[in-house]
């Protein structure tokens, strides 16, 4: 049977990191993270996963691995406010990114996901982001 169409069939490469988000990821992000390990913060989401009584707290890693965005970078959200990022494990970040149902309703509720139209949308957009990164 033969396969046509959808992603599968790429004829190039996927892109890779432009050189300007690899040098911001490398010289910002990764040094907060750092920061935030070595400072001892908790994953964030598994602690208000616990505080609703959710079971999904059970798979929480309990330390920081990386940083959730609650309004998505692909939609615009910024990688630097810190209204906009939640320290989280891999884990956590993983099934937020996958919630679906009730679990997705959830997270709304707790604002870890801000969708267009929320009040806090255009607060947690990534203007201005390019003057506090650069100087």
């Amino acid at each position: 049977m033969k396969r046509s169409g959808g992603n599968l069939d790429r004829s190039s490469a996927i892109k890779p990191r432009s050189d300007k988000r690899a040098k911001f990821m490398r010289e910002v992000r990764a040094p907060l993270v750092k920061r935030l390990r070595d400072e001892g913060h908790p994953c964030e989401i598994g602690q208000m996963l616990a505080d609703v009584g959710h079971d999904r707290v059970r798979h929480c890693q309990r330390e920081v691995q990386g940083l959730h965005e609650r309004r998505k970078r692909s939609a615009g959200g910024s990688l630097i406010k810190p209204e906009n990022l939640v320290p989280a494990c891999n884990l956590c970040n993983g099934w937020i990114e996958e919630a679906t149902g009730e679990d997705r309703e959830l997270l709304l509720e707790l604002g870890l996901i801000v969708r267009a139209g929320d009040p806090e949308w255009d607060e947690l957009g990534k203007a201005g982001d390019e003057e506090n990164v650069d100087g």
